[in-house]
């Protein structure tokens, strides 16, 4: 039995709080607004003594995964708004269902 439920995910992806809003936007179209998080992390590899270093960031929101699109597919749109980066368009590079209710999208700026 789980311990909590579709609703109460919700708590952790308030836009209100901490969160942001994503509109998909899939072969059917745009879908309502969803609450989500939004992460753009940098990271930086090198690879020891040889002289390559790659840097980049890894773009992607956390969301319910009841709220992905049943038709929701790599090369999809995402339109994410929040009080951080105002509003911005990406492209779905990857999906990964945690097992938890969540799912992380990998995102590439469009």
């Amino acid at each position: 039995m789980p311990i909590e439920n579709d609703e109460d995910r919700l708590l952790f992806i308030d836009p209100d709080e901490f969160g942001a809003t994503a509109v998909w936007m899939s072969q059917s179209g745009a879908h309502p607004p969803v609450s989500c998080i939004f992460d753009d992390s940098f990271i930086a590899l090198a690879a020891g003594d040889i002289e390559v270093t790659q840097e980049g960031g890894r773009v992607q929101i956390t969301l319910r995964t009841s709220d992905v699109p049943a038709d929701g597919d790599h090369k999809d749109a995402v339109e994410v708004a929040s009080d951080v980066i105002g509003v911005k368009t990406f492209t779905v590079l990857e999906f990964q269902p945690d097992g938890t209710g969540f799912s992380v999208v990998r995102l590439q700026e469009a």
